[in-house]
């Protein structure tokens, strides 16, 4: 009978430790520090049936456990830096620590230059490889009491206590210096090699707060990128400081944005211009904020520059096809893709497969390109549409006319429609006789060839009439209608 009572309470302590160590694992039950984690240990002993010595392993486990939750939870596991939330509460500390006690601090921000190379040439596993052994490189560089973290991806940062402009310069610069002699050995005995970008910040000097040293910082960062590479770069007289945080304030509304999904479709009509039935709908990219919504032309162009537009046209497309299943539309539906986001190897898996989910065709879809990006990426996005046009989609040609490789584009792609230049359309009245010839002759050709044209920027009804008359088969516009979140 004692036998079973012994047992009886030993399974019983050792299913409600092992519920202490689930709700460790689970983040709902642990310890705020160790005075918190000794009074809990305290705390069991007493209440324990099993012998001390047993209770006591037991209790260390949990605590090393706890340990190592906590570790986790604050460091990037694949380099074992700080992880980007950890950085922000230091880097908050050392702002506030800096104010009290009146000594100047420096932030670095680095990013390898040409990392997606590596991914692409010899796989994410080499990838992986070189940034630990980066890590460690940045961490003999630094000294000690500084604070490197890994950002996310290919970008570190270290904060730099009591270091001023020089200080920060000199540690920088031996972190380039020591990179350049620094070699990855592939199993077969090949090296890799790379270089990296350095941006540099010092508070109070250059900063209010914890938030615009960061961005000024990766101003810095963003300016010695785009004056070569392989250097570094500081806040200095030459260089416009308020524009450098303005960039980096839109970047950092740009993570947030795709973070948080308030990357949203805004639907505009285009229309038949000889009975004005809706044709179709474009697809238009807008940021939710708060207190407004941002259109795509103000930053587009800095989403291109940091790598994240990809991630922007496939929540894009996601949200545009939940609307569109949500409303019952079966019509046609227009998306403006950057080509950069063509060329990746998900790319066209992860539209079919939200085609699928949402119970579209893809010959309902129809993918823009614009024509001043597509030059610069002609041979490389050819299969890609040509795939694409296999499948079902259909393509058109955004800004038609406002480069030299119009005729090229027709020739090369197999294009179903071409989107006029809006200032060709807007200038079409008055003593726009150039701009109507020009329109008119676009609409000869396109038509020609079998392929429907489309005018944009049909501002009134005069510029409406005159496109209808120059032959242009389908319009859109703010006198059409202006972009709305829903299909009206």
């Amino acid at each position: 009978m004692k036998r079973i009572r012994f047992f009886t309470l030993l399974g019983s302590s050792v299913v409600s430790l092992g519920m202490v160590l689930i709700a460790f694992s689970l983040g709902t039950f642990a310890p705020r520090g160790p005075g918190e984690l000794k009074l809990i240990i305290g705390l069991l002993l007493t209440l324990s049936p099993l012998p001390v010595v047993v209770s006591v392993a037991l209790l260390r486990a949990i605590a090393a456990f706890a340990r190592e939750a906590e570790k986790f939870s604050t460091r990037d596991p694949l380099t074992s830096l700080y992880n980007q939330p950890t950085f922000w509460d230091l880097l908050e500390y050392e702002t506030e620590r800096s104010k009290r006690q009146n000594y100047r601090f420096s932030l670095l921000l680095i990013d390898i230059d040409n990392f997606k190379a590596i991914n692409d040439t010899y796989g994410h596993e080499v990838g992986d490889a070189f940034l630990v052994e980066f890590a460690s490189l940045l961490k003999t560089v630094i000294r000690k009491g500084d604070i490197p973290a890994r950002y996310g991806g290919d970008k570190f940062t270290a904060i730099l206590p009591v270091c001023d402009e020089s200080q920060a310069y000199i540690v920088a610069k031996r972190l380039i210096n020591n990179l350049r002699e620094f070699s990855h050995t592939l199993p077969d005995g090949a090296r890799v090699r790379e270089t990296a970008s350095v941006g540099i910040a010092v508070f109070p000097d250059h900063a209010r707060d914890a938030k615009d040293l960061f961005l000024l910082a990766d101003g810095m960062l963003g300016h010695a990128k785009a004056t070569g590479k392989d250097r570094l770069s500081f806040p200095s007289d030459d260089v416009n400081i308020s524009t450098l945080r303005s960039a980096g304030e839109k970047s950092i509304l740009i993570m947030e944005a795709i973070r948080e999904k308030r990357i949203a479709p805004y639907f505009q009509p285009i229309i038949n211009v000889q009975d004005r039935s809706v044709f179709a709908y474009e697809v238009l990219t807008r940021i939710l904020t708060a207190d407004r919504v941002i259109p795509a032309a103000e930053f587009i162009e800095a989403a291109e520059g940091m790598g994240a537009i990809g991630k922007i046209d496939f929540l894009l497309i996601e949200q545009a096809f939940d609307t569109v299943k949500r409303l019952g539309y079966t019509g046609n539906i227009f998306i403006n893709l950057s080509p950069k986001a063509l060329v990746l190897n998900e790319f066209i898996p992860t539209v079919l497969k939200l085609l699928k989910e949402h119970g579209l065709s893809p010959y309902q879809m129809v993918f823009e390109i614009t024509e001043r990006e597509t030059v610069k990426n002609l041979g490389l996005i050819e299969n890609f549409i040509h795939e694409l046009k296999r499948q079902g989609f259909r393509f058109a040609i955004d800004d038609f006319g406002s480069g030299y490789s119009s005729f090229l584009y027709i020739r090369t792609f197999e294009v179903d429609f071409v989107k006029v230049d809006g200032e060709f359309i807007r200038n079409m009245t008055g003593a726009g006789g150039m701009e109507r010839a020009i329109v008119k002759n676009i609409a000869s050709l396109a038509g020609n060839l079998g392929i429907k044209t489309i005018a944009e920027y049909v501002e009134s009804e005069q510029i409406l009439e005159e496109v209808r008359s120059a032959g242009i088969d389908y319009a859109q516009g703010y006198h059409i209608q202006r972009p709305s979140p829903d299909l009206a």
